[in-house]
């Protein structure tokens, strides 16, 4: 990405993934990966497919999941992994090269006409919870379920139950000048990690966009996020204080960078530094 296009996307929106954040992304995926594996397992669990059914990932990322499902399906089933960012969608296009019954395309499965009735189960881990529109969104996925078909996705649950991204933005915020929610907290209804926090927004959310049978499993994890200076790194990169560190003045970054090491530094185990994380497993019907 130029330089003067830095920054200039809207946190999380279509265009941010296309951008920057689909760059950051990419040039950190093993480590975010890495984070996320335990939730690839407690997705495909949840996800129970059979052989022979069909499948769509949402906001599939470097298709892990994608590959993993379709291995699940065999060879009469079918996945495809849909993902709004060029580049991280490449890499799974690469790592999903060779797989008969397994096909990436660039599309938002929350607005673009893909089809009705074509899919046995919709799944996504956590590449849900920045739609704009999110009833309009999930009533464009309930579509694309045949009649029967089923729903089961990842998100996090509130901002201040997820510590590993929500204590290195408070120290961070100690330092530096807060944005407009205190110590890096988001909006919860606008497009962002939190947006389908709340269960009852959640819940109200599925509803609406046409879904029965909802069921919210509450699932806490933790969170191991490598050494402590992986653990810095990553709060500089993708958290909620990342964008102010990129602007702040050296002085200040510097001190800001401190108060980060120190809060995780009282995290650090023989592990690494491991935190607490929680999530929602939604599950629902058409």
């Amino acid at each position: 990405m130029t330089s003067q296009n830095k920054g200039s996307e809207r946190p999380f929106s279509e265009d941010f993934w296309k951008g920057e954040g689909g760059d950051k992304w990419v040039s950190n995926i093993e480590l975010l990966e890495g984070h996320l594996k335990q939730h690839n397992d407690i997705l495909l669990e949840r996800c129970a497919v059979r052989e022979g059914e069909t499948v769509l990932d949402v906001g599939c990322g470097g298709g892990l999941t994608s590959m993993a499902l379709a291995e699940r399906v065999g060879p009469t089933g079918r996945v495809l992994g849909v993902d709004v960012s060029p580049v991280i969608l490449d890499i799974a296009k690469e790592r999903g090269r060779g797989i008969a019954n397994l096909s990436f395309w660039l599309a938002e499965a929350g607005s673009e006409n893909l089809g009705e009735d074509l899919f046995d189960l919709v799944t996504s881990r956590f590449g849900v919870m920045f739609f704009d529109r999110p009833v309009a969104a999930f009533g464009n996925l309930h579509s694309l379920l045949k009649p029967g078909g089923r729903l089961v996705i990842l998100c996090w649950r509130r901002f201040e139950e997820n510590p590993w991204m929500g204590l290195p933005a408070a120290a961070a915020f100690e330092v530096l000048p807060p944005p407009e929610q205190a110590a890096g907290e988001p909006d919860p209804d606008a497009p962002g990690p939190f947006s389908l926090g709340d269960p009852e927004r959640l819940r109200f959310v599925l509803e609406s966009a046409g879904f029965t049978g909802v069921g919210l499993e509450a699932v806490d994890t933790d969170m191991e996020m490598g050494s402590l200076d992986n653990a810095v790194y990553m709060a500089t990169q993708t958290g909620p204080a990342s964008r102010a560190l990129e602007d702040a003045p050296e002085d200040l970054r510097e001190r800001a960078m401190a108060a980060i090491r120190a809060a995780l530094q009282e995290h650090e185990t023989d592990a690494g530094v491991v935190l607490p994380g929680a999530c929602w497993v939604a599950t629902a019907e058409k």
